[in-house]
């Protein structure tokens, strides 16, 4: 097992972070700025700025495989003997091999040749089915020593978990409650150690505060296995641990969970940590493929993986979101991953090194905007945090972990809703994370945050004057969408059937029309919080939620609408029926198709959950 740090968090000495200098840090700030001047005339100047845009993203995305796969063959060709990669691949698949290994005791995973990883699952009232399949599928998951499933409530409701956590590891299991949320114990000491120096005069090293903090919760999450009796080696051995505490929130429930994972690994000698959620499911080597990414680079803190939905024939709007998934996740995340610089990991698919957490768990918890404890953007800040320090972190493109989407536009509309304040928080408020990353970071935050801006201020100017701000060639919108769907079907990981072509038009209007008005909405919004989506068990999916609260997060929608069909009917008046109406009649046209466009989304989004 690797010499661990003095610090006492179990961190491997040998994986640190890249030092940024202060000449580095001015090269990427005025990298940020040749960059930004770059993109604004190619927009500007360029007669397809769409299609260009395109086939610099496909570069890149091709580039991100390539070195993924070279970080692959080099961990493979410095790991030893893939004879013995391909018993222990064995080992974990067959089921009555492990039982084998499982009645002779703890498997050794500190001194197997391949890097495991403990998996830390959370959720909360999840749909029992669901979250079996999810469980089961960590059984089948090469490269996984360890299993934590983090419920994030304790009431009678929640103990529908609990027994589903018992069915699927009825061996070599246990279940700890928590007794108070660690993250709030955390934060109760970060408050009592800043009072103690304001009292006393001394100066405030939040670096110490922090370290503080995070090794009272460390010695609390050890003596609770220590009182449970909790054992890692022996017929008696626990491998699957499912930990529960009062409701809170996903954050709330991600801290605990990593507390206990720290703690395990350490014991168990696992350097890497994969995150997951309830509603997500593993492929067989969604996490060996994700830390065999990242294993041979120390410098890499973190990955993720690409992912694709298991629900998407549930509805119309679950199949046009999996070709949202299929057509922008794969070229969109790669961009900024080709540099080590991706700038969200996503949440079903997340990978940690373990000695890169310790230094960042407190400060992610801890996160406030304009004064208000932040509960949201939980997978972004933890990113942000990895990337201020200097860790890289990867985006393992070509593997992939399922996960669920909301199948009505109401929910796929808050669940939008929801990820764009993260992203608005992290990409707007975090600025010095650009001086110590590669400028396209910066490029990436560009794109993503001023075109759906300006698309909605072209949008309602056109709506209220009929003047065109922004004029895209027709035939550049049609070579990007077919370059696009051509290349994914070529080099995309994820194979769409058949049946689902069909949904690609109608998935490209379903998910740019209504972001522009997502991300304004979202940015006036921005601190509002809460788990973002209904959650999938009984008790709640039978709650509705009130006229006001629905006129809340979907009433943007509904103005939006009315705006979109507004302005369309001014174009077509303009452009199609020129000469076939008189003032009044477009007057009436203009009007009826902008009362239309909110009616029906009115329809689809509020009056179905109110």
């Amino acid at each position: 097992m690797e010499a661990l740090h003095p610090d006492g968090f179990g961190a491997p000495a040998v994986a640190s972070p890249r030092q940024v200098s202060s000449l580095r840090k001015v090269i990427n700030i005025v990298g940020c700025v040749v960059f930004f001047a770059i993109y604004w005339i190619i927009i500007s100047s360029c007669r397809w700025p769409v299609t260009l845009d395109l086939f610099v993203s496909i570069g890149l995305t091709e580039l991100n495989r390539f070195l993924n796969e070279s970080r692959r063959m080099e961990y493979y060709k410095d790991s030893g003997d893939s004879d013995d990669q391909d018993q222990e691949k064995a080992a974990l698949t067959e089921k009555d091999d492990t039982e084998v290994n499982l009645e002779k005791g703890a498997i050794d995973w500190s001194t197997s040749g391949k890097k495991e990883c403990l998996a830390a699952i959370v959720g909360w009232r999840e749909d029992p089915a669901l979250f079996t399949r999810a469980l089961t599928s960590y059984k089948e998951a090469q490269s996984c020593g360890f299993v934590i499933a983090g419920i994030d409530g304790d009431a009678e409701e929640d103990m529908e978990m609990v027994q589903v956590f018992n069915e699927v590891f009825p061996t070599h299991s246990h279940v700890i409650h928590v007794p108070e949320p660690l993250g709030e114990i955390a934060h109760q000491i970060y408050d009592q150690e800043i009072l103690s120096r304001e009292k006393a005069g001394l100066p405030i090293d939040y670096t110490e505060i922090h370290e503080i903090a995070m090794r009272q919760c460390l010695l609390l999450a050890r003596e609770m296995l220590t009182n449970a009796k909790i054992v890692f080696s022996g017929p008696d051995h626990i491998r699957y641990l499912c930990i529960r505490q009062r409701h809170m929130h996903k954050k709330g429930i991600m801290f605990t969970s990593y507390i206990f994972s720290l703690a395990i690994a350490d014991i168990l000698g696992i350097e890497f940590i994969w995150s997951s959620d309830s509603d997500s499911i593993v492929s067989s080597n969604s996490i060996s493929g994700t830390v065999d990414t990242m294993a041979t680079d120390p410098a890499i803190g973190g990955a993720s993986s690409g992912l694709f939905l298991h629900n998407s024939t549930e509805s119309a709007v679950a199949r046009m979101a999996e070709t949202v998934y299929w057509g922008e996740l794969y070229v969109n995340r790669s961009m900024a991953g080709s540099t080590l610089s991706s700038d969200c990991q996503c949440g079903p698919s997340t990978m940690f090194r373990l000695s890169a957490l310790p230094h960042i768990l407190i400060p992610w918890y801890l996160q406030t905007i304009m004064g208000k404890r932040m509960i949201i953007n939980e997978d972004r800040h933890l990113t942000t945090n990895l990337l201020k320090r200097g860790w890289g972190v990867a985006f393992a493109s070509d593997v992939l972990t399922a996960t669920d989407t909301p199948t009505t536009l109401a929910g796929w509309l808050k669940q939008q809703i929801r990820w764009s304040r993260g992203t608005h928080i992290e990409s707007l408020l975090e600025p010095s994370v650009y001086a110590v990353n590669h400028p396209l970071l910066f490029c990436g935050m560009i794109k993503r945050e001023f075109v759906p801006i300006g698309s909605l201020v072209a949008t309602v100017i056109y709506f209220l004057t009929g003047k065109a701000l922004v004029t895209l060639p027709i035939e550049d919108l049609a070579i990007r969408c077919l370059v696009g769907w051509a290349y994914n079907y070529l080099r995309n990981t994820h194979r769409l059937t058949p049946g689902t072509w069909k949904w690609l038009l109608p998935g490209l209007i379903f998910y740019h029309i209504p972001m522009p008005a997502v991300y304004f909405w979202s940015l006036v919004t921005l601190t509002a919080d809460g788990w973002g989506t209904t959650m999938r068990s009984s008790s709640e999916k039978a709650k509705k939620d009130g006229v006001w609260k629905a006129w809340w997060e979907n009433g943007f929608f509904v103005v939006w609408m009315a705006i979109v069909c507004g302005a369309a009917a001014r174009w077509l008046t303009n452009h199609v029926f020129v000469g076939l109406m008189s003032g009044m009649a477009a007057t009436y046209f203009f009007l009826i198709s902008a009362a239309l466009g909110s009616f029906f989304a009115w329809k689809a989004t509020i009056a179905t959950t109110s």
